[in-house]
């Protein structure tokens, strides 16, 4: 990419995070101090768990006082109302996991004081012994989307990720000290080395590198590699590579071939990333398909289809985000609903689910039609007309060909050797899923239907765990299928496995700084501060689709669609529901609160995976390029176009219509975005076979 259009491209990113309008101290601040409490009373460590007693949780009386102060007393009952309503939540959230806890008032009530002030908040809960429990924190600004802006413009201008993001870390620890500090008790040196302290000491040491489920993730792209460099240096992914190339003769069954593989490792998105993208690289790489195109079909499979899919590390998590809101709202005919009603409204929310089917109907038709633009055909003009998949002066996440050995010629090409590892990591991982999981599920009361009980499988079973134990298994099978046939010596496996890991060390100083920067802005509060800015914009027509950017930009600047997820979705069920009530969207107060709830939930996680395509801080970003070997900034680069337009496809074409005629009519909403998006690529694609490399 020149100069220019990357200049551009940052500037976009930049001109995107000023254009968000700074918190309304009358509504955008009260309710940013009450998302902070909210999560102080829900979270893991919760000052209400002390006070459960048997079977019994006393409620919340809120004695809530700001400066200035609220003088509507309906405004005032309404905010102490959502405050008290946390006690309903996290009773919910015990019962959705199998502690029968109810709210009632036998026990007394428990008073909280929230106290709103000019620069932050301060809330108290009484201990059971009378010990104060006190929460403080101060309002988030805009230096909270520093680290973001930061991260994502150098990244583009210097195409040097491991600088940008460690610029963006130390530019996030020295915003979160100044912002927490006492005004004028830090110095500029003072300040610099207490948040560049903050940076390595807590968010990179203690919060990244020393977190057991990174460490796990971090394992698994280890032994998966090792994987690689041994059934690539064995002969075994050559010889998978010479059975697919004899029905795939060419870019175009190349692509749909890679789409197929991801779309047939629907349960995980890190494995997902790692195994399609580095099983499928020498495939397109035979074939003439540029690195950018496989990472773009790698990521565009990954995160939809385990979006999508019942069996998934997704759905689970996506459930559990919304699971204790439920309790607090109703169905259409005035019936409650449930936290055990959870899978029932993620099946509920599938048609809504526009960005994640339009992106894989956009991949198909890109391959079908023979059609790309913007970067994407300019890389895609350079691998087939130069045979060059990766541009002269790339920089790719792994070094060019590391984990993938030529094997000697004498060797033969069985492809056994590849297909038997990789099936004992993909069935290795579901099976151990399942063997994590099947106590939970068999704990289940007697009655409790099939459904239920695969749900409470995937809620415990601990995928991490699974796919380091899968990822080992499956090196352990390439290690013994290799000496079996006495292929390699013990010597040349262990020269081949560090030969592969060798590769990674730039990849996981990446992942690492990523997930850091993650980690400083929940200190700063960067979610909270875009959730609580678009709050006054939250109208029953508006509201899917100002979530769905909302969740977007959240998790373009944040790097992570899960944080996104978790920021957004238990507070968008009741808002949704009691919105459309108020607006009798849909025609009726019965009908408009769950059917405008059912739209946002899909919003929300659509706009997630959104942004988590847009961002070069995100995990599933990162590792994507990891498998495919490509260039981060240019898999951003070529694949923003592309997420673009299957955004601005579920805006128009999606949540925009379902808004303005009711949610029935999403058949014909899907219908049009895939003619929308094949005449898009009608105009303005061009074929990569044709043309010159510079040619429009």
């Amino acid at each position: 990419m020149r100069l220019r259009t990357r200049c551009l491209v940052a500037l976009a990113f930049v001109g995107l995070f000023a254009a968000i309008p700074a918190l309304d101290p009358i509504a955008g601040q009260p309710y940013l101090a009450y998302l902070r409490v909210r999560e102080w009373l829900l979270g893991p460590t919760s000052p209400l768990a002390a006070h459960q007693r048997g079977a019994q949780l006393p409620p919340l009386v809120v004695d809530l006082r700001s400066s200035p102060p609220i003088t509507d007393p309906a405004l005032l009952r309404r905010r102490s109302a959502e405050y008290e309503r946390t006690a309903w939540e996290w009773a919910a959230s015990q019962r959705a996991t199998g502690n029968e806890v109810q709210l009632g008032s036998g026990g007394g009530q428990l008073p909280l004081v929230v106290r709103l002030g000019t620069n932050g908040v301060a809330a108290e809960l009484p201990a059971p012994d009378g010990t104060p429990q006190r929460f403080t924190s101060i309002y988030a600004t805009r230096w909270s989307l520093l680290p973001a802006v930061v991260a994502i413009s150098i990244a583009v201008l210097t195409r040097n990720v491991l600088l940008a993001l460690l610029l963006a870390c130390l530019c996030g620890g020295i915003a979160h000290v100044a912002t927490t500090a006492p005004a004028g008790s830090l110095g500029a040196l003072e300040a610099a080395a207490a948040g560049s302290w903050h940076f390595v000491a807590d968010a990179l040491w203690r919060r990244s590198l020393s977190e057991d489920l990174y460490l796990r993730i971090t394992l698994f792209v280890v032994f998966l590699f090792m994987t690689i460099g041994v059934i690539g240096r064995n002969g075994g992914v050559h010889g998978l590579v010479d059975r697919l190339q004899r029905r795939v003769r060419g870019p175009v069954s190349a692509q749909l071939c890679t789409f197929a593989a991801g779309v047939a490792v629907f349960f995980d998105d890190y494995t997902n990333c790692l195994l399609v993208g580095t099983t499928m690289r020498p495939l397109s790489d035979r074939c003439r398909v540029s690195r950018e195109k496989l990472a773009y079909i790698v990521d565009s499979t990954a995160a939809p289809i385990a979006g999508l899919s019942v069996f998934s590390t997704w759905v689970t998590y996506e459930m559990s985000q919304y699971r204790a809101p439920l309790a607090l709202v109703t169905r259409s005919d005035g019936t409650p609903y449930t936290p055990a009603d959870a899978f029932e409204v993620f099946l509920a929310s599938l048609p809504f689910r526009c960005y994640c089917l339009f992106a894989l109907a956009l991949v198909v038709l890109v391959a079908v039609m023979r059609r790309d633009f913007g970067p994407m055909l300019t890389a895609e003009r350079r691998a087939r007309q130069l045979g060059k998949p990766f541009a002269d002066d790339a920089r790719p996440m792994v070094a060019i060909d590391g984990g993938l050995a030529e094997p000697p010629p004498e060797l033969p090409r069985r492809a056994r050797n590849a297909v038997l590892p990789l099936l004992v990591l993909v069935l290795g991982t579901v099976l151990l899923m399942i063997v994590q999981g099947l106590g939970a599920g068999l704990a289940l009361p007697a009655g409790s239907s099939i459904s239920e009980r695969v749900r409470a499988v995937l809620a415990n079973s601990g995928s991490d765990t699974a796919l380091l134990g899968a990822s080992m298994s499956a090196y352990a099978t390439a290690v013994l299928l290799t000496l079996g046939q006495r292929l390699m010596t013990w010597r040349q496996l262990l020269a081949c496995s560090l030969a592969a890991t060798r590769a990674l060390w730039l990849a996981f100083g990446i992942l690492f700084l990523a997930w850091s920067l993650g980690h400083l802005c929940v200190d700063l509060g960067t979610s909270f501060f875009l959730c609580a800015s678009a709050r006054e914009s939250m109208t029953a027509i508006a509201l899917p689709l100002l979530l769905f950017g909302l969740a977007g930009g959240i998790a373009i600047a944040t790097g992570t669609s899960f944080g996104t997820m978790a920021i957004l979705l238990p507070n968008v069920v009741v808002l949704a529901h009691q919105v459309g009530a108020d607006a009798a969207f849909g025609g009726s107060a019965a009908v408009g609160g769950p059917a405008l709830m059912l739209l946002c939930i899909g919003a929300v996680l659509e706009g997630s995976i959104f942004g988590d395509h847009c961002s070069p801080i995100s995990d599933t970003t990162v590792l994507s390029s990891i498998g495919s070997q490509c260039d981060l900034v240019a898999h951003v680069t070529t694949q923003l176009p592309y997420a673009l337009l299957a955004f601005g496809t579920s805006a128009l074409c999606g949540y925009l219509p379902l808004v303005l005629f009711g949610p029935e009519v999403w058949p014909w909403c899907l219908l049009g975005g895939v003619l929308t998006i094949a005449l898009v690529l009608r105009v303005f694609g061009r074929d990569p076979d044709r043309g010159g490399i510079g040619a429009g």
